[in-house]
């Protein structure tokens, strides 16, 4: 009996344990059901604010993409307005260059036509001046020369008398072999007949001018002309009786014209060499 009793107390006690147990575990899945629909509504709500935040971004970036691309075309405008004006700004300066050009031909001209004018003066002024013996005296040289330049046309050559003296031009393209500072063999020919004429008046100076057009370098026309000058004094001089310090040559270059260079006529007339006897 006192062990069924023992048994009996055991039974009711262990069952009282287990209800005790299974409240708990119930308490504690109840527990952690709330505790898992707090996680998923924090869960949801970063998720939610997550997306809001997702879409805040996505916005924002449209809204940067749309004023990144305003802003790109912007500097495309910019860039084209940039090349355009530059350009616009290369032609205003051509425009100049050219003008500028145009202006310092005009000027050259208009310097040459006063130059011209200049001489043609003192050589009136000049002649006026002359006294009857030397007047006579050039009439006679001129008259001698002009017989040696027979069967030239005035285009090859012609004498006339200047203020200082006799001038014989002669036209370059006839003097000269082509663009060279060489006297051509029909130049030679009547250089030869000039100096027989200065063996004859050896009481005389010559000055010999060579001149050009205004086609090419200033420097190499210079040059040219000087070399010229230089060429037509050696031929008179090794025929001729004359001294020959009584010789000086002279290159003008362009600087001469007694026309302006403003057609191919007027230039060829330009370009001549001048040799001018002077009665001592």
């Amino acid at each position: 009996m006192k062990y069924t009793i023992l048994i009996i107390a055991g039974l009711m006690f262990l069952s009282q344990s287990c209800l005790v147990t299974k409240k708990r575990y119930d308490t504690a899945v109840m527990n952690g059901k709330k505790s898992l629909d707090s996680l998923n509504r924090v869960f949801n709500k970063t998720v939610e604010g997550f997306n809001t935040s997702t879409n805040t971004l996505k916005i924002n970036n449209s809204d940067k993409d749309i004023s990144l691309d305003s802003l790109t075309r912007e500097v495309k405008k910019l860039s084209g307005d940039k090349a355009s004006l530059n350009q616009s700004l290369l032609n205003t300066i051509n425009d100049y260059k050219i003008e500028k050009q145009k202006l310092s031909q005009k000027t050259r001209v208009a310097d040459s036509l006063m130059n011209i004018l200049s001489l043609q003066a003192t050589e009136r002024d000049s002649l006026q001046n002359l006294d009857e013996g030397k007047k006579k005296e050039l009439d006679q040289m001129l008259s001698v020369c002009s017989r040696q330049l027979s069967g030239l046309n005035q285009s090859e050559a012609v004498a006339k008398i200047t203020a200082p003296g006799v001038t014989i031009t002669f036209s370059n393209d006839f003097l000269f072999k082509g663009t060279t500072s060489e006297v051509s063999v029909k130049g030679l020919a009547v250089l030869k007949k000039i100096a027989a004429v200065l063996s004859v008046n050896e009481n005389c100076r010559v000055q010999v001018i060579s001149n050009t057009d205004n086609n090419g370098q200033a420097k190499t026309l210079l040059n040219l002309s000087a070399s010229r000058a230089a060429s037509v004094v050696s031929v008179l001089a090794e025929n001729s009786t004359i001294a020959a310090s009584s010789y000086t040559a002279s290159g003008r270059g362009m600087y001469s014209p007694v026309f302006a260079n403003d057609n191919a006529e007027n230039k060829k007339k330009n370009r001549r060499t001048e040799v001018i006897i002077i009665r001592n």
